[in-house]
């Protein structure tokens, strides 16, 4: 019995780990701001209020990560990890993918970001092979930055494991080229871009011994916009009218 329910726990963890935390906020740039005022101040607004709430609850979090209220947390969701740790998953990702590393692309990414690689490379065409070259980080005075960094219980059980979500917006420009069975360069094929991507990343945390799991990639998100953060609203009301 004890098996079959860690088994179980197990099953909800990998899925919990596949999937972006519904609420995540990602504020987009400027530019991608909504046009009027007072939409403006309105987005502004709902983005100030998840952002406190998620310090709020990592703060309440790491509290009850204490022994006793005279004693050190045991657990501290430390934010200087998220980028380098977002940056290594990334690069890694990319590197594998291209080169048809199925082994590191299951170890870094979620269960489902790696179905859906693992089936893109078995549909390759036979003797094509595929490059990618991180080249460099761009705009760094406002990249890489931390969108997001949320925790959240997957479940009401007090031991429950604990999803900790990140969101890392990235700057770069990327090289990307394929070649034929001769190994030379497919004409056309070959492009250098340079991309700002939202890459989010997860892991678990146990409250049972406050240890925390590997880091996993779950993919890259799009910034939030208002019409979809209405939705999402919706949504979270009626999952907590479920509940």
């Amino acid at each position: 019995m004890a098996n079959r329910m860690q088994s179980n726990m197990d099953e909800v963890s990998a899925g919990a780990l596949s999937m972006v935390v519904p609420g995540t906020f990602v504020l987009p740039p400027w530019s991608l701001f909504p046009k009027s005022l007072g939409e403006k101040l309105r987005f502004l607004g709902y983005w100030a209020v998840i952002k406190g709430q998620e310090i709020l609850t990592n703060g309440v979090l790491t509290f009850s990560s204490k022994p006793n209220i005279w004693k050190r947390a045991q657990y501290k969701p430390k934010r200087s990890t998220l980028i380098p740790t977002a940056k290594a998953l990334h690069r890694a990702m990319a590197e594998a993918f291209a080169t048809g590393d199925k082994s590191t692309i299951s170890k870094v990414c979620s269960r489902k970001l790696s179905h859906s690689l693992l089936a893109s490379i078995d549909a390759r065409p036979r003797g094509r092979r595929f490059g990618w070259e991180l080249v460099a980080y761009t705009n760094k005075m406002s990249y890489p930055s931390i969108k997001s960094h949320r925790m959240s219980p997957i479940s009401r059980d007090r031991n429950a494991p604990v999803i900790r979500q990140a969101v890392v917006a990235i700057s770069s420009r990327q090289r990307r080229v394929q070649y034929d069975a001769k190994g030379e360069v497919v004409p056309g094929s070959e492009k250098v871009m340079d991309v700002v991507e939202h890459v989010a990343i997860a892991c678990m945390v146990y409250p049972k011994t406050w240890t925390q799991g590997e880091w996993r990639l779950i993919g890259t998100i799009k910034p939030t916009t208002l019409d979809e953060w209405m939705v999402e609203k919706e949504l979270l009301k009626t999952m907590l009218q479920e509940q």
